[in-house]
């Protein structure tokens, strides 16, 4: 009997440890972010957010731990955990009950843009823009295996190809997104010629070389690429039909075409849309790539290289694939993100 009043008492106390470790976490963490606001040239102290972040933290965390140290929680961890661990077939008509989360996703991704501020608008790019990063990060380390820390010097060859293609070349943001895309490709296979050979560190510290070498072109080479302050970089349009409120370029305000009011949100909004269809585009094209042969190959090389070659695969060939695959990817999400800044 004594032993069954421990063990609720045990639990709330395991509880309140682990919610008082997140809160310090969440102290040490997000402290200094939320609790130093900037407000012209200095700083002042917030405590008030930060006391409301750590309560709701500690708060969160105590409930996550009573929940799964009880029956259902236990139930809910041991199915993760592989106590009933097994192969099944599902039976025919079979339907997941998850089937209801990528359609309430689309919703949501339909719905937010005509509720969401300028400043959300701004925060949603930026994460589709780091989403799509993730992505072509994962075909060359996730799935390749392949250790390469020059990725970003890329990400600056696409954004300064777009910039550079419309200051030199008058071309504008349509006509450059696919040379861009181009370009960045065939640096990402020129870089893994010379890296071939390598592993692991190896081809770490090469690739962190060379991103840091292209850095320094970029930001020296003031006469081409502007050095710091950057080149301006085109703006988007639909069908010829300008985000502004007077035509820069002469073209048509695209609010005047239809005869609408002038919404400031608008070109946001459309680069909002065109990443969310770029994101489903690049995760559908991941998701045939991993069942593709090139795919199978990609895996083949980061599990056992030696055994990839002994297969009859040409490793350099995967390898090079793999360069040239991220660096399309990662593309189109650099012009967008110039948009944002207005600068290369």
């Amino acid at each position: 009997m004594g032993e069954i009043t421990r063990q609720p008492a045990r639990a709330i106390q395991n509880a309140l440890i682990d919610s008082v470790l997140a809160g310090l976490c969440a102290l040490i963490v997000f402290g200094p972010i939320v609790g130093v606001v900037l407000k012209g040239y200095g700083f002042t102290l917030a405590p008030a957010r930060v006391a409301i972040l750590v309560a709701v933290v500690m708060a969160g965390r105590l409930a996550l731990s009573l929940l799964l140290q009880s029956h259902r929680g236990k139930a809910f961890i041991a199915r993760f955990e592989g106590a009933d661990d097994g192969v099944y077939v599902r039976p025919p008509g079979y339907r997941s009950r998850l089937r209801w989360i990528i359609p309430l996703l689309v919703g949501l991704a339909i719905v937010f843009p005509f509720l969401a501020t300028k400043y959300l608008l701004t925060v949603a790019i930026l994460g589709l823009i780091y989403v799509l990063l993730g992505l072509g990060l994962n075909i060359v380390v996730g799935l390749a295996g392949l250790l390469d820390l020059g990725y970003v010097a890329f990400y600056a060859i696409g954004a300064y190809g777009l910039a550079l293609g419309y200051q030199y070349l008058g071309l504008g943001f349509w006509a450059m997104l696919p040379l861009g895309a181009v370009m960045a490709a065939l640096a990402g296979a020129l870089l893994g010629f010379p890296v071939l050979c390598m592993h692991g560190d190896y081809l770490a510290i090469v690739t962190l070389g060379f991103g840091e070498i292209i850095r320094l072109v970029l930001n020296n080479w003031v006469s081409f690429t502007g050095g710091p302050n950057g080149v301006p970089v085109p703006s988007p349009t639909l069908f010829g039909l300008e985000f502004t409120r007077r035509a820069k370029d002469g073209g048509i305000p695209i609010h005047e075409f239809f005869h609408v009011s002038y919404n400031p949100n608008l070109k946001f909004i459309f680069l909002y849309a065109v990443l969310c269809l770029v994101v489903m585009l690049v995760l559908l094209v991941k998701h045939r790539l991993t069942r593709m042969p090139i795919g199978r190959a990609w895996e083949a090389l980061r599990e056992d290289e030696i055994a990839c070659r002994a297969m009859g695969l040409n490793h350099v060939l995967v390898k090079l694939s793999a360069f040239y695959a991220r660096r399309v990817d990662g593309r189109h999400r650099r012009g967008v993100l110039r948009q944002l800044s207005g600068v290369c």
